[in-house]
C-alpha cells in the first residue's frame, strides 16, 4: 500500500536494544567516544536508561534512537583522560548487547 518498500535488515543488530538492556561499550570506526573503566580496561558495560539526546522515539518500526542514555555501574573515563562520568549518551553502533552473568 501506497507503494511502501520493506525496510533492509542491514543494521537490525541492535534491535534488542531498549530501556534496561545490559550493555556492552565498544569503539567505532568512525564517530563516538572511545571509554575505558578505572583501571583501563576496555571493558565498558553499562545499563541503557534512556534514548540518547532529542530524539522521538516510541513509533514502532520507524526507525531506532541514534544513541542512548547509559548508566555504569562504575565511573567511567575516555581513553584521553576525561572523566569520571556515572552516565553517558553512546551511540547505538557503540552498543552491543550482553547477557546477564
Amino acid at each position: 500500500m501506497w507503494n511502501r518498500k520493506k525496510r533492509p535488515e542491514v543494521g537490525r543488530q541492535h534491535a534488542s536494544l531498549g530501556i534496561g538492556a545490559l550493555v556492552q561499550v565498544v569503539d567505532a570506526q568512525t564517530g563516538g567516544e572511545h571509554w575505558r573503566d578505572a583501571i583501563g580496561s576496555d571493558d565498558v558495560v553499562g545499563v541503557i536508561v534512556a534514548p540518547g539526546g532529542n530524539q522521538l522515539v516510541g513509533y514502532p518500526g520507524v526507525g531506532e534512537p541514534l544513541s542512548w542514555t547509559v548508566a555504569f555501574d562504575e565511573p567511567v573515563y575516555t581513553k584521553d583522560g576525561r572523566g569520571p562520568f556515572e552516565r553517558a549518551t553512546v551511540l547505538s553502533r557503540q552498543l552491543v548487547p550482553v547477557e546477564p552473568e
